[in-house]
């Protein structure tokens, strides 16, 4: 019995293998699932992609629409082998592509560094590149274990990170975001929270050491500046408020994660 169940694994894996190697248009509808496929070199495959998949759009990939409203007829136009999306794509959407007989792989967000660099992989075993994707990860596993070693030598710290304004929005426990604060030996102010949003007063009340404020929307110089006028704030009197880039912090990927990491990590350490 255990080796009838082991060749059915086998003729699987084969199989799954022998999909991944068919696959040769590819179409994406998440920016992170997009430089997942760029990160592993198989962007030759990509026949379409959303609005804001930056890297795709400048290559004048077809767009489709973005990941909540999907244009189905240009996108079946295209004809893929299979449409990798995130759970933001509408299920009714989703329901609609596969009745239509186009394969979709619908993916969770990342909740941590360990699950980034799974999708990656899982990502390339679906389209191929595997060998690419084994390699970036690794890169990408070595230098945050780098930086985790230096962090540890570091004094502990409260960090608060802020993604959104009107209301104040926070990276959460339970999210990738949160590695960023935990690998550089801080705990995070918003720790406890169960929703992202959160006020000014519980931030002062908590005294983080350091803020680190995203850039999306172009908000985050108008929150430096907001955030400077609380000089009571340790992070304030030390002059540790800083800007942090959307573009990587908040787009899970290996190579994103570490750029942000490593962000965060110069800020901490700098005296």
């Amino acid at each position: 019995m255990k080796i009838k169940g082991f060749a059915i694994f086998v003729l699987l894996l084969i199989n799954f293998l022998g999909f991944a190697q068919e696959v040769s248009r590819v179409v994406s509808l998440a920016p992170s699932i997009t430089e997942n496929i760029y990160l592993i070199g198989a962007q030759e495959k990509l026949v379409g992609c959303t609005s804001y998949c930056t890297d795709a759009v400048r290559d004048e990939v077809p767009q489709v629409g973005s990941a909540v409203d999907i244009n189905i007829e240009a996108l079946y136009q295209l004809n893929p082998d299979i449409v990798l999306a995130m759970k933001l794509t509408k299920p009714q959407d989703i329901a609609t592509m596969e009745r239509l007989g186009i394969n979709v792989e619908v993916m969770d967000s990342p909740r941590n560094f360990k699950e980034i660099c799974e999708q990656t992989l899982h990502i390339a075993g679906l389209i191929g590149n595997l060998d690419e994707a084994k390699k970036a990860v690794a890169e990408a596993e070595k230098k945050v274990n780098e930086i985790k070693q230096m962090s540890s030598k570091l004094p502990r710290s409260k960090i608060f990170f802020q993604l959104g304004a009107n209301p104040v929005f926070t990276v959460l426990e339970n999210t990738f975001m949160n590695d960023y604060i935990t690998f550089c030996n801080g705990e995070n102010v918003a720790a406890g929270l169960t929703k992202g949003t959160i006020t000014r007063e519980s931030v002062v009340v908590n005294n983080p050491d350091y803020i680190f404020i995203a850039t999306m929307g172009g908000f985050g110089k108008e929150e430096m500046n907001v955030w400077k006028t609380y000089t009571g704030i340790t992070a304030v009197k030390n002059n540790k408020v800083f800007l942090i880039d959307s573009e990587t912090s908040c787009s899970p990927t290996p190579i994103n994660f570490v750029s942000a990491l490593e962000d965060v990590f110069d800020g901490i350490r700098t005296k």
